[in-house]
């Protein structure tokens, strides 16, 4: 019994003249080719990469920057913020609470996976919480791919009647109002949103926050507001988790060349082949007069 180890195909050459009609049709055959699987790519979307993805994990910290006000029912607000300069011309409208946080690495991979935060604001028995707003602010970096270092915040606030407590739950996401850029480091907002020798306008912060290109946000939101008087502490409680993020970015040149072959690629197969079986035809069955050569002469 005989076994194939090796076979090759039988090459026929077909010669002509620099001026003929065969020699016209495979100049025109060979850009039918070519040049119309380039057309179609491109005009098919998706030909040139103008933005890609990828997953990160952003290393996110509590800067234990916040900023906590509470409306009460006279219309007068109690405030207490961790930076000395908004409490200046607050007065007895300042309040002292106990602030506790913690960071926690569920997974222990070396990037923090949650912050839990809890504000407990002193008040007279006689005051009256119907409103809450709170500024918390966050060092953000991204170093995978892209590298990015920010200083984002989160605006959390809620209503009600006599209150007591108010507990939030959600997922702290980027914002992309564009794609970050495939090398460089990308520090445009690396200082704090919030200015460093004047108090907080907050209307006048939360403009400027949002017209950013990058930014963070609250997600995936929930919040529980108890109700209660005569209590001797309002109880804020913020409970943040960092998830994996999908991040936009700008890709190079080579990434996007290969992009594009890939696209040209797969289209120019199906021409070749179609246009390899026309020229067997044309040339075999001598539709254009050429010099048939055998294998083995030469």
């Amino acid at each position: 019994m005989r076994y194939t180890v090796w076979s090759h195909p039988v090459e026929t050459t077909y010669t002509t003249n620099i001026i003929s009609k065969a020699t016209v049709f495979y100049v025109l055959s060979t850009l039918l080719t070519v040049i119309p699987p380039l057309l179609i790519a491109y005009r098919s979307s998706g030909f040139w990469m103008k933005t890609a993805s990828y997953a990160e994990q952003p290393d996110i910290h509590f800067k234990h920057t916040l900023i906590v006000i509470l409306e009460t029912e006279d219309g007068d607000n109690l405030i207490w913020s961790s930076r000395e300069v908004d409490l200046q011309h607050e007065g007895d409208r300042v309040r002292v609470p106990l602030v506790q946080s913690r960071e926690e690495d569920v997974n222990r991979d070396g990037i923090l996976d949650s912050l839990q935060l809890k504000v407990s604001m002193p008040m007279a028995s006689k005051e009256v919480v119907c409103g809450v707003k709170a500024l918390v602010v966050f060092d953000y970096k991204l170093s995978r791919f892209s590298y990015l270092d920010m200083t984002g915040l989160i605006f959390i606030s809620d209503y009600g009647h006599h209150g007591r407590s108010l507990e939030v739950a959600g997922d702290l996401r980027l914002v992309q109002k564009q794609p970050l850029s495939h090398r460089g480091i990308d520090q445009r907002f690396a200082s704090s949103p919030l200015p460093s020798d004047a108090p907080v306008n907050l209307g006048k912060v939360l403009r400027e926050y949002v017209d950013r290109n990058i930014s963070v946000r609250l997600e995936n939101l929930y919040k529980i507001w108890s109700r209660g008087s005569g209590t001797e502490n309002f109880v804020l409680e913020v409970n943040i988790n960092y998830p994996a993020e999908t991040v936009l970015y700008t890709p190079g040149l080579w990434q996007t060349l290969k992009w594009g072959w890939i696209q040209y690629l797969g289209i120019l197969v199906i021409f070749v082949y179609m246009f390899n079986s026309i020229k067997t035809f044309v040339f075999s069955n001598q539709v254009l007069p050429t010099i048939c050569n055998p294998p083995g002469r030469k």
